[in-house]
């Protein structure tokens, strides 16, 4: 009997292993405070995010993520003559999936580019959300991330849809 439950929960354990997916869409940004500043320069900004995802295990998976952010500087300061901060953040990680629930947690690094003056910062990334399951081949992941680095800290609201999804479920 429990040979039996072992090979039932390796079968649901390899299921998700090797499926991979690729999701995209749309980002709020909420910049924090730096604590040498004591709050930020910048409005709030908006962003588009692209995240390929390679599932290691049923509960574990690799992430490549692209994100391009843009965010406005308040009215009394410009930096270097330039009205607006836009990244360009690229990063990988790890996510790991709490089985059948859907929500997930997940921890990145790479680079912030910014785009006015091609300078790239070191950038992390830790996030959590959940995973909305629409049909057997489509998803909706909502979530949120915490960003730091060299560049200026910021919390992102995120919604992701998926726009590719292999191999595909039966």
């Amino acid at each position: 009997m429990f040979a039996l439950l072992l090979i039932s929960l390796y079968g649901i354990a390899q299921a998700q292993k090797g499926e991979k997916s690729i999701a995209a869409g749309p980002l709020i940004s909420f910049p924090l405070a730096s604590s040498k500043r004591g709050e930020s320069n910048l409005k709030m900004g908006m962003g588009l995010e692209v995240i390929g995802q390679y599932n290691v295990s049923s509960k574990s998976a690799l992430l490549l993520k692209l994100t391009f952010s843009s965010w406005s500087y308040k009215e009394d300061v410009i930096v270097y003559g330039v009205k607006r901060l836009s990244l360009l953040t690229i990063q990988g990680g790890y996510q790991y999936q709490f089985g059948p629930s859907g929500f997930f947690i997940n921890g990145l690094v790479g680079t912030d580019i910014e785009l006015n003056d091609a300078f790239a910062t070191i950038a992390f990334t830790l996030g959590a959300g959940k995973r909305f399951i629409i049909k057997d081949n489509y998803f909706i992941d909502a979530g949120i991330d915490l960003v730091g680095g060299d560049a200026d800290a910021r919390v992102n609201i995120k919604a992701l849809f998926s726009l590719f999804r292999w191999p595909k479920k039966k």
